[in-house]
């Protein structure tokens, strides 16, 4: 390349004191003023073809800096004028190990490309590190100090076209000021939602873990991604360690495991497996000459289930849903009939689903009895524990999930009940035979070359469908250090502790009346008006209590004072369901609750 960067200097009258740093006549990418390394060594001589020392063309050699001296770090000693680390792993040089003088560039002459000067950067560090220090101000006052004042609105909200209205959404040819970088900064915190506000109880994620915030904050920092222990050693041992103790609760000896983005594709992970379990040739020759397959699932399963069949190519025709009982559970009577039926018609069953916390009631899948099934038809067992796998921390209610230990894979995510920030998702894998790396290897020779220097067994990215690949295990790792397992028990215990004490309060109080009776932190309720309070439940009853829900849910948003789930579900009009997860509600919470449901809704 420095046979042409030459040519060009040389063809650049304008640019004979570049030596100096020169910028004039609009040059692209000029960065400020800032001494210009040359383009060679000083221990390059100029008969080697450099530009610095030939005569004819070349732009004026800046003077060479004095060596640059390493600086001993903290609690080095200093032995006949050299400075040793105190690290005993550094007592003794490693191979390859270069004194950082002999790293220090020398000064060098400008160098011109296609219009821009390329020596140095162009970024002013000074002024980016000022402003995310302005911005880490912002996000302290306004988000962390402020995620448990039950005074703050939980959402200031605004329909769509007046929030387009005050945001300046508009990408403009020009960059703008820190200063109004920051002022969207605050409009941006002002008109989010507030998942952190102790009355945030509309989904499956609440609260916030002020040790996984910390962890987040380093991830994004240091920008890390997991495929490679060359590139991610810190982060692949962690999430190494995370899925060792993950594997443990669930009860198996050893096993597999990654983390994902969600639970979803957690589920079509598992899906996927199970079929080249069943079919592994599928890999190369694809869907042709294949029966048609077949898998089964509650239900009440979530709906990635049929997302997953549908991108797999299995097909949603070719998902049986078995019925459940009146909690929402999985009658394995039904799912044994469905699959001698499959059988009967000529296709091939390879996958029960069964689901551990459902999405709209909580409800837990017969394990034990289920796991019987697939043993004798030979069928894969995957378990959606998504929601309800934290219980598995809790010795009081683990139980929920007893007969676990016997699936072959389960999905399980921590940023819900165990607050470790979205996404922090799991897929475990009782095979300890590589199933995982067999089914998604690729060998892609740039990243996972098998003659690397340390034991490539670390290089787990070729086991993700993914190849860039967030950390999300350290923020569970940070958090699970921070608390201990008694710490993580207590939240579980806590939360479903305050649970109880709502459905306590729903029974005792006018106008509410439960769906069911939970047995997770999902609790469903109807709200009935004083209008509606003496009226035979009848199709106008049920019409007009449908209309209840929404009507509240649009009141406390436009007041932000909370934010609950409504939804109909399997022929029962629309109800609210309320999840416990955050360890910032209080009882007092679970009362305002329930009071101001009663408020917004008594004049209907």
């Amino acid at each position: 390349m420095w046979p042409a960067a030459r040519q060009v200097l040389i063809e650049s009258r304008g640019l004979q004191e570049a030596g100096t740093g020169a910028s004039e006549g609009g040059v692209k990418g000029a960065p400020s003023a800032r001494p210009r390394p040359s383009p060679c060594s000083g221990a390059r001589p100029a008969a080697a073809g450099c530009t610095c020392g030939s005569p004819r063309g070349a732009l004026p050699q800046q003077p060479q800096p004095p060596p640059r001296l390493r600086e001993p770090r903290p609690g080095a000693a200093r032995s006949g004028g050299a400075a040793m680390s105190s690290d005993p792993d550094r007592e003794c040089p490693v191979d390859g190990d270069i004194d950082q003088e002999e790293m220090v560039p020398s000064r060098k002459s400008a160098v011109l490309v296609d219009g821009f000067i390329l020596n140095g950067p162009t970024t002013d560090a000074k002024a980016g590190e000022k402003f995310v220090e302005e911005a880490c101000r912002l996000i302290m006052e306004e988000v962390v100090l402020k995620a448990t004042d039950i005074n703050e609105k939980v959402c200031e909200w605004r329909s769509p076209e007046q929030l387009k209205q005050l945001l300046d959404l508009e990408m403009r040819d020009t960059g703008e000021p820190h200063h109004r970088l920051l002022e969207l900064c605050q409009d941006v915190i002002r008109y989010s939602v507030k998942t952190n506000h102790p009355r945030f109880f509309n989904q499956l994620y609440a609260g916030l873990d002020y040790y996984s915030l910390v962890a987040r904050f380093m991830i994004e920092a240091l920008n890390p991604s997991v495929y490679t222990y060359e590139v991610s050693p810190v982060f692949l041992l962690v999430e190494e360690a995370v899925l060792k103790k993950m594997i443990e609760f669930i009860g198996w000896k050893e096993g597999d495991g990654i983390f994902n983005p969600g639970g979803s594709v957690s589920n079509m992970y598992a899906m996927n497996l199970a079929r080249y379990k069943y079919c592994p040739d599928i890999k190369e020759k694809g869907l042709s000459g294949l029966p048609r397959l077949i898998l089964f699932t509650s239900a009440e399963c979530h709906y990635s289930m049929k997302k997953a069949a549908s991108f797999l190519g299995i097909g949603t025709d070719n998902v049986c849903f078995v019925e459940t009982d009146g909690r929402g559970k999985m009658i394995p009577e039904e799912l044994e009939k469905q699959i001698w039926q499959a059988r009967k018609e000529g296709a091939a069953p390879f996958l029960v689903c069964a689901t551990s916390g459902t999405t709209v009631l909580g409800a837990f899948d017969p394990l034990d009895e289920i796991a019987d099934i697939c043993e004798q038809h030979g069928l894969w067992l995957h378990v959606d524990a998504s929601w309800g796998g934290s219980a598995l921390l809790s010795r009081k209610h683990r139980k929920l999930l007893h007969g676990i230990h016997r699936a072959d894979s389960v999905a399980w995510n921590p940023h819900k009940m165990l607050m470790s920030g979205i996404q922090c998702c799991a897929l475990l894998v009782k095979d300890k035979s590589d199933l995982l790396k067999k089914c998604y290897s690729a060998k892609a020779s740039y990243l996972f070359q098998q003659d690397k220097f340390y034991d490539v067994s670390y290089d787990t990215g070729d086991k993700s469908i993914q190849c860039s690949r967030r950390p999300d295990a350290f923020k569970f790792w940070m958090t699970w250090k921070a608390l201990g397992t008694s710490g993580l028990e207590e939240r579980v215990n806590r939360a479903l502790a305050l649970s109880r004490y709502l459905v306590e309060e729903i029974k005792k109080r006018e106008g509410f009346k439960l769906l069911l009776e939970p047995e997770y932190a999902n609790i469903c309720f109807w709200y009935i008006p004083p209008s509606l309070r003496e009226m035979e439940e009848g199709p106008e009853f049920w019409a007009k209590l449908n209309l209840v829900a929404p009507a509240i849910k649009e009141r406390m948003m436009k007041k932000g004072s909370l934010m609950l789930g409504y939804q109909p579900h399997r022929g029962n009009v629309n109800f609210f369901r309320q999840v416990v997860i955050s360890p910032q509600v209080s009882r007092e919470d679970m009362d305002f609750l329930l009071d101001e449901i009663d408020l917004l809704g008594r004049d209907m």
